[in-house]
């Protein structure tokens, strides 16, 4: 599954990459632009963000912002994804489902909120134009569900979890209701539920 996502995306990015060839981006304008589109992200819903309004917003033309990313979505993804506190990092710990409790409770911070309503517009966006959904894949989920997959995994093996278990299935119990949540709108990720999830979902793993 993930490797072929990858792929896919791999030969889009090359398209991608082939028809912006040419003038390198300037950092400050980038940086004006990426910034611009999430202050805009935080009162306009990604369905009624325009690049003209990015353009106006961050000071440059929209061809600038056409050079360098193909649609309105692309240029939220990557405004998203480079914020302070979304990379991931892999805990380090003795268990394997103490790893997967912190990796989901990571997830679950990254994703309430304003983030949560930009994916979920993102999601929207990939109806449209399903390489919206591979760039999402590749820029953010692709890391968190390899790092789920080595730790069931170490878990099946230490004894922790059912040897039994489908690994894809289990990944999908673990991160469906997740984004069910977020497409459910800004209170879908409420307390009880960032609370009490992650421990729910390792039960599944245990049966």
């Amino acid at each position: 599954m993930a490797a072929n996502r990858a792929a896919k995306y791999s030969d889009t990015q090359q398209d991608n990459n082939d028809t912006r060839a040419g003038r390198p981006r300037s950092e400050h304008a980038r940086k004006a632009i990426l910034d611009a589109t999430r202050k805009l992200l935080v009162r306009t819903p990604l369905s009624q963000l325009s690049i003209e309004s990015i353009a106006k917003k961050a000071g440059v033309g929209k061809t600038t912002i056409y050079r360098w990313w193909p649609n309105k979505a692309t240029v939220a993804m990557e405004a998203f994804t480079e914020q302070p506190g979304i990379q991931n990092i892999i805990p380090t710990t003795a268990s394997a489902s103490e790893a997967i409790s912190r990796q989901l409770e990571s997830m679950i911070r990254q994703l309430r909120g304003q983030n949560g309503r930009i994916i979920a517009g993102i999601i929207a966006e990939s109806q449209s134009d399903a390489t919206v959904l591979d760039l999402l894949y590749e820029k953010f989920l692709k890391e968190r569900v390899e790092a789920l997959y080595d730790l069931i995994e170490r878990g099946q093996t230490n004894g922790e979890f059912n040897v039994n278990m489908d690994t894809d299935i289990a990944i999908d119990m673990m991160l469906g209701p997740l984004f069910l949540r977020i497409l459910s709108g800004e209170h879908g990720i409420d307390n009880n539920f960032a609370e009490n999830f992650p421990q729910q979902a390792l039960l599944a793993l245990k049966i």
